[in-house]
Formats: C-alpha cells, structure tokens, sequence
C-alpha cells in the first residue's frame, strides 16, 4: 500500500502527517522484525493519535463540519486500538504485533482517509477558501 494522490485531503499539513502513516507501514512492511524498529513506529502512531488528530478535530470544528461527532468517534476507536497494540507490545510475538499493527494501519489508512476524512475536504475548501487549503 503506498501513497498515492486519491488519499489527498487538500491541506498541506494533514496530507503530510497522512504520508507519515504509509511510511510507518512501509518500514513495518519492508523492515527486519527488530523490537527498536517495531517500538519506534509503535511510537510514530502514538503521536499521530495525539497531534494529528487534534489537528484535525480543531480545523473540523473551525469549519463547522456538521459530521464532527461521528469522525470523533472513529478518532477515538483508533486511539484505543494504538493503545491496545501497545499494551500488547512486549507480552508477545514480536512478528505477531507488527502483524496486527500492519493490518490495523492498512484498514484505517484504506477506510478512514478515503471516506471520512475526504468528508471534510469540501467544507475546508468552501469555508477557508481553496488558497487556504494546501
């Protein structure tokens, strides 16, 4: 699964950290089965959860995107399956985790950034203007 421009929101900043998760499933894709690699994209999706998503949420309510709650929700849903993936993080298989971890991300980059989050894309461009976005 690689980037490609149908994954595009039209905002500069959050198509960048949107790359940064195709990056983390590469290295996880591609890259040995080591524990520091497997920790440190673990660590990548921990901070995706906590900084993109506030990204998104404050520029979602900036607009007045009227399906914030539901894209909240889907939000929340992936912030607990980070935080399951790392509580399971050292209590198993190494290549286990990083499996799990490869099919939870490919799900989410596969549904979420397509359908929801392409939900929004209209309404930043109508409510900020199309020099605003990107």
């Amino acid at each position: 699964m690689e980037w490609n421009p149908l994954y595009e929101v039209g905002h500069s900043e959050l198509d960048a950290e949107h790359r940064s998760l195709f990056e983390v499933l590469a290295t996880l894709s591609q890259g040995p089965c080591e524990v520091e690699l497997i920790d440190a994209q673990i660590q990548a999706l921990e901070h995706y959860v906590l900084a993109h998503f506030d990204r998104e949420e404050r520029l979602m309510i900036e607009v007045g995107y009227p399906f914030l709650t539901e894209h909240l929700q889907q939000h929340e849903d992936f912030r607990a399956t980070v935080a399951g993936l790392r509580a399971r993080w050292g209590q198993g298989d190494p290549a286990a985790i990083r499996q799990e971890i490869i099919k939870e991300l490919s799900t989410w980059l596969s549904y979420h950034i397509i359908d929801a989050d392409h939900g929004y894309k209209g309404w930043i461009t109508m409510k900020m203007g199309p020099s605003s976005v990107g």
